[in-house]
């Protein structure tokens, strides 16, 4: 079809939170270009999509979380429009879907270190989440999330904790989120992990540990199975804050922190194991983004 293979990289920041959507091409590589703008400058965001559209819950607009959902269409270049409001304004929620369904898990509302909430929408029709469940740990926050055409995988980031949880949940359906695993690495936990699929595996990349460092390793997990992460290969560069996204073959995460925010887009080949590669570079440097697609793995 027509476009497909296209992945959107969407708000962030650097020195201050972005409302700039950013398009490239997962099957070549060089420089994103400029798609539009969210209608709200946003960071600490979550994205899910469908073939045709792509939703980001805004997570932050300054001064404090919120509850917003905009929508673009993937592909048309053009700013977004707003979809409908989450059940509970949060920052980071994990953000995952199939071809109809978008979920919008956990995030942290401060005061509040960590929310178990689960939301779920209809991608196709605008309008506000319903509930979906909760997660099976309270601290669900800075984590990262993938998804198969029925099932949604998503890590534990905790705050202020550090955990290595991986839980799952079937999408069609609702219910609170079962254990799936842990990550690779023993009991360290990992917080802003990027994090990517096709339809049947799913990659967990950078993040930091409790003692501060950044990290460049990759896990992977086979989706319709359970059990710990594998270890996949490395990034280019160790970073935390990504963003990520995929279509059937390639995967890719942009941006994030090292410290400092970057602007580097690695690649790797989803069901091989191996470093990544160098793809090109956002057209500007952000982290705390998110990515989606009209090709990833939930629609498979």
């Amino acid at each position: 079809e027509r476009n497909r293979g296209r992945g959107i990289i969407a708000a962030g920041g650097a020195v201050s939170p972005y409302k700039d959507i950013q398009v490239v091409d997962i099957a070549s590589s060089g420089i994103a270009q400029d798609f539009g703008d969210l209608l709200n400058t946003a960071q600490l965001s979550g994205s899910a999509s469908s073939s045709t559209r792509m939703l980001v819950a805004a997570g932050y607009i300054a001064p404090t979380q919120s509850n917003v959902i905009e929508f673009i269409t993937i592909a048309n270049i053009a700013s977004s429009t707003d979809f409908g409001d989450l059940t509970q304004a949060r920052r980071r929620p994990q953000g995952l879907s199939n071809s109809t369904r978008g979920v919008f898990v956990g995030g942290n509302a401060p005061p509040t270190a960590g929310v178990n909430t689960i939301d779920f929408v209809t991608i196709a029709t605008a309008g506000n989440a319903s509930d979906f469940g909760d997660t099976n740990n309270s601290l669900a926050s800075n984590g990262g999330a993938i998804a198969s055409s029925t099932r949604g995988v998503y890590t534990i980031g905790g705050t202020p904790a550090y955990t290595n949880i991986v839980e799952f949940i079937t999408i069609a359906t609702t219910g609170n989120g079962q254990d799936f695993g842990d990550l690779n690495g023993g009991t360290i936990g990992y917080h802003f992990r990027g994090s990517i699929c096709d339809s049947t595996r799913g990659l967990f990349a950078g993040g930091y540990d409790p003692a501060g460092n950044v990290q460049n390793k990759i896990d992977f997990v086979t989706i319709a199975t359970t059990g710990n992460a594998t270890d996949f290969g490395d990034l280019t560069v160790a970073r935390r804050s990504g963003g990520g996204t995929s279509n059937s073959i390639h995967s890719i995460f942009a941006g994030g922190y090292l410290p400092g925010v970057t602007n580097i887009i690695d690649r790797v080949v989803i069901q091989t194991t191996g470093n990544a590669a160098d793809f090109g570079d956002l057209f500007f440097r952000t982290h705390e983004n998110s990515g989606s697609s009209d090709s990833h793995g939930g629609l498979e």
